[in-house]
């Protein structure tokens, strides 16, 4: 099973989507900060099938985390589902090939979303 990678800095929603996946059967890594997401995947980790990214945040934005894993990290291929309620990040990340969810999202818009990008 697909290894899903979640930063979210809200922790009902940290709570919410790790639960749910796993639930599902994956297993989940998780982090509630960007510079904490990008240490973690730099250092090795963490090693993801799937990333499920916030965008805003305090500190930096989840957008720093897209840029690493497509620019300088070993996982620019990773599939990216990026969750946000700021439209104009779908915007700015249009070149990063995420598939991008505008929150609020059910989940089962997320568990489709994964399980496309898991097969």
């Amino acid at each position: 099973m697909a290894t899903i990678f979640v930063l979210e800095d809200d922790p009902d929603l940290l709570h919410l989507y790790t639960r749910a996946l796993s639930f599902r059967g994956y297993e989940v890594e998780y982090t509630n900060s960007a510079e904490s997401a990008i240490a973690m995947l730099n250092d090795g980790a963490v090693s993801p099938d799937i990333a499920v990214l916030d965008m805003s945040m305090p500190g930096l934005p989840g957008s720093a985390v897209v840029n690493f894993i497509r620019n300088e990290s070993d996982f620019q291929d990773l599939p990216i589902i990026v969750v946000s309620c700021d439209e104009d990040f779908r915007e700015l990340l249009r070149n990063a090939r995420v598939r991008f969810m505008t929150k609020p999202i059910e989940l089962a818009e997320l568990y489709t979303a994964v399980a496309q990008l898991a097969s």
